[in-house]
């Protein structure tokens, strides 16, 4: 009896000493850094940005497979500038101190394209209203205008995403050949009758713009 015993206290033993050894390679996040508040919410706002980016691929290939070319073309334009917003919000953490934590995504449901165009303009309205908008005022409070810039312009891309939702959920069957240009510094969302020879928000020149069309 002895010996399996023993085994067993070995084997726990090398189990928490390479635990330990783990924890100190991956420190605590700290909570005591200049803007924590501003950086735990970014990271919220991140890590849906990147689920929202892998969502809405996969609803674009749904799309394509109904034959609504024009609602893909939507979804992957909205894909691309969820990607940027992502990344700058990675950024702007990693730079200000913080860790970004990728997130898992749950593969999405496939449902019929009229209520993946529902369920995004759903998601698109309560960011606006929620998570964006604390994080802002948040920004401000602590004087982060770094922060607070580039949240704004979230904001102003993703304000122009619900009014197209809501456009594309009215008249989800119609055609044409719609076309969309994604800024790929900041994930700004330009339709093509609204286009300008440079981003308004961080002034990046027309003909770096990701078209979709």
């Amino acid at each position: 009896m002895e010996t399996p015993f023993i085994a067993a206290f070995v084997l726990g033993a090398l189990v928490l000493f390479f635990a330990y050894l783990g924890g100190l390679s991956r420190p605590s996040e700290p909570s005591d850094y200049l803007f924590y508040e501003s950086l735990q919410q970014l990271g919220e706002l991140g890590r849906a940005k990147y689920r929202q980016s892998h969502h809405y691929r996969t609803f674009a290939r749904r799309a394509e497979a109904d034959s609504l070319h024009r609602v893909a073309v939507l979804f992957r334009a909205m894909a691309e500038a969820e990607g940027v917003q992502c990344e700058n919000c990675r950024r702007a953490i990693e730079s200000l101190g913080g860790r970004f934590h990728t997130p898992v995504v749950v593969a999405a449901e496939a449902f019929p394209v009229h209520i993946h165009l529902q369920s995004a303009l759903q998601t698109k309205a309560e960011q606006h209203e929620g998570i964006i908008r604390r994080s802002v005022q948040r920004a401000i409070d602590e004087g982060n205008k770094y922060v607070a810039r580039m949240l704004t312009w979230c904001d102003a891309s993703d304000l122009k995403q619900i009014l197209i939702l809501q456009r594309e959920v009215e008249r989800i069957a119609e055609g044409g050949t719609p076309q969309y240009r994604v800024c790929p510094t900041c994930g700004n969302f330009i339709e093509e009758e609204l286009h300008t020879h440079f981003c308004p928000h961080c002034m990046t020149a027309s003909e770096e713009f990701l078209v979709f069309e």
